[in-house]
């Protein structure tokens, strides 16, 4: 039985179309390592995708800014709020950050686009 710290395969962006869609139309943040686009739609439930370039580094460290960006999500999953689509994006600065900086990167950018339902 899944819990509420889960990451449902219904819950994650999968197709270019949808990561063109929240791009194109989102609301944009630029934190410290990371990027946030955001767009609500009502009706649609949440959806959460991430996307981290050759630019990062070798395979090993975008495999680990990967890792860390799916627990973030995992984790604060029951405190978003409904009826949004995400996207991280990670910069390149993303790749000297160990994991409690990466959260804290992430949390503050999920208060500026106001996604967190507390």
């Amino acid at each position: 039985m899944p819990g509420p710290f889960t990451f449902p395969r219904h819950e994650r962006l999968t197709r270019r179309s949808d990561y063109q869609d929240v791009y194109e139309h989102g609301e944009k943040s630029v934190g410290r390592g990371f990027i946030c686009f955001v767009v609500r739609r009502e009706g649609v439930g949440r959806k959460f995708g991430l996307a981290v370039s050759r630019k990062v580094g070798k395979a090993v460290v975008r495999n680990r800014v990967k890792r860390y960006i799916r627990e973030i999500y995992r984790t604060r999953r029951p405190q978003l709020i409904s009826g949004v689509s995400m996207v991280i994006v990670a910069r390149p600065s993303a790749a000297a950050l160990n994991f409690s900086e990466c959260a804290d990167a992430i949390d503050r950018l999920f208060r500026m686009v106001e996604v967190l339902g507390e």
